[in-house]
């Protein structure tokens, strides 16, 4: 796996932020990516917390479950950024 670049980042946050601009007040812009970006930040360590129980106990899938249910904060299937990201192109919900 080739690292990241901090390069890369910048211009990854960047487009990021290109797509609300416009469409949302700059006033309260800042709120907006300061939610996403702690978001991203809590579903990467949950991965990471994950994938680390699944490496310590490759065939105990309920005890890794039990495990992350034991962390410090939970979040729920479906939630994380990559999920949402995922159905970024869906029609809102009234």
């Amino acid at each position: 796996m080739t690292p990241i670049t901090q390069s890369e980042i910048n211009k990854a946050a960047w487009g990021a932020c290109d797509t609300f601009r416009g469409v949302v007040d700059p006033s309260i812009y800042k709120d907006y990516v300061l939610t996403m970006l702690f978001l991203k930040y809590v579903s990467d360590v949950w991965k990471d917390h994950r994938a680390r129980y699944e490496a310590e106990h490759p065939n105990a899938p309920e005890l890794v479950d039990a495990l992350m249910q034991q962390e410090a904060f939970v979040l729920p299937t479906g939630a994380g950024f990559d999920d949402i990201h995922a159905r970024r192109h869906e029609a809102g919900k009234p």
